[in-house]
């Protein structure tokens, strides 16, 4: 059956997918001039009512009647909620851009099951890939949200303005289920006496530096970058999130109630484990000015609430939590010891601490806690 040479109309009776229409000019112009769309997008900087014109005039009926691309308006409580690509490639690739005032709402998600759906039985395609500029979580939160399976970051991969940025890359076949793949655990503020733990945030970038190129933490930690930078606190921040999303584990920023400046950093990790799905593993690492307040602690309690807490009251369900530390590292022995983990056992050689060319393997203490 020939494809057809213009936009046909898909609904599932809350989003609907059609072809533009002139009245949708100042949608899309709202939509190009966000900042969001700028800031993750190579859409034309400034973008003017005649680049709107063009695409739904030109562009996208173009497009479609030379099987080019499919290009839909997305429609949602009446009017123009954003815009939705499907090209044929290869690779067959799809592309979107949601409208600010549709966000938050799941609107994106309905609309690419849809193209999804109409992609694979009437266009034929055998998978749909996805690719955004690395930390775009909105836009991998729609792909992760219809069942694509994130691939990994390519380096210096995606072109935006000015050069190539790194890039994420998921894919869905038509025989995938268009379901997510792996829960996103939220980072939920936890708040207590002495700290408050909530998402990193770009003020927080100094004070991860300080606190990764600091010996002391280099000692026990000799997997740090070095030097480290604000490129690798970065870096470190945005992989915290997407482990989130892919289920892997949940980092907090440890802060002053008072002035919400960085203290230290907590993360349950290892919740992905197929041979033990409800257990988790807790690390951890103050700031030197931090240490020796009960900073940690503090947080410690915090998360181990939170861990042992029910996934339907909001929690992470664990029915054991490990610790591991050095043998010789008395500090977060004590931490861990002081929230009533008990000692499990002393590994024989168990890592390496130091630094750089004065390096050892030491024993390593193992703590648990049953919920």
């Amino acid at each position: 059956m020939p494809l057809p040479t213009s936009a046909p109309t898909l609904t599932d009776g809350v989003v609907t997918l059609r072809a533009h229409t002139p009245d949708d000019a100042e949608g899309v112009l709202a939509m190009a001039r966000d900042p969001e769309t700028v800031r993750w997008t190579s859409i034309p900087v400034p973008y003017g009512p005649g680049h709107a014109r063009r695409w739904i005039e030109e562009k996208a009926p173009h497009d479609w009647r030379t099987g080019a691309a499919f290009r839909w308006a997305v429609e949602a409580d009446g009017r123009f909620a954003g815009n939705l690509d499907v090209n044929p490639g290869p690779p067959p690739s799809v592309g979107f851009g949601l409208a600010p005032v549709a966000r938050g709402r799941g609107v994106m998600a309905r609309a690419q099951r849809l193209a999804a759906r109409w992609a694979f039985r009437e266009a034929g395609l055998p998978v749909l890939h996805w690719w955004a500029q690395a930390g775009n979580l909105a836009s991998w939160r729609v792909a992760h949200a219809c069942g694509f399976r994130h691939e990994g970051t390519r380096r210096l991969a995606v072109p935006r303005r000015g050069g190539l940025v790194d890039g994420w890359f998921a894919s869905l076949t038509a025989t995938d289920p268009m379901t997510p793949r792996t829960i996103w655990w939220p980072t939920p503020t936890l708040t207590g006496e002495r700290v408050r733990l909530r998402p990193h945030t770009a003020a927080d970038l100094p004070r991860i530096v300080e606190a990764c190129a600091d010996p002391r933490t280099r000692h026990w930690l000799p997997g740090l970058p070095h030097p480290y930078t604000v490129e690798a606190a970065q870096e470190f921040v945005l992989t915290a999130r997407l482990d989130e999303s892919l289920g892997r584990s949940v980092t907090w920023a440890v802060a002053d109630p008072v002035d919400d400046r960085l203290l230290a950093n907590i993360s349950v990790f290892a919740l992905d484990d197929p041979v033990n799905p409800t257990a988790g593993e807790i690390g951890y690492w103050a700031h030197p000015d931090a240490r020796g307040r009960g900073v940690v602690g503090g947080a410690l309690d915090l998360v181990v609430a939170h861990a042992v807490t029910p996934v339907a009251a909001g929690g992470l369900g664990r029915h054991r939590l490990q610790i591991g530390a050095s043998w010789s590292n008395t500090a977060s022995r004590h931490v861990a010891e002081r929230a009533g983990f008990r000692l499990a056992g002393r590994f024989t050689r168990d890592g390496v601490v130091g630094i750089d060319g004065d390096r050892t393997i030491e024993d390593g203490a193992w703590y648990e806690l049953l919920a």
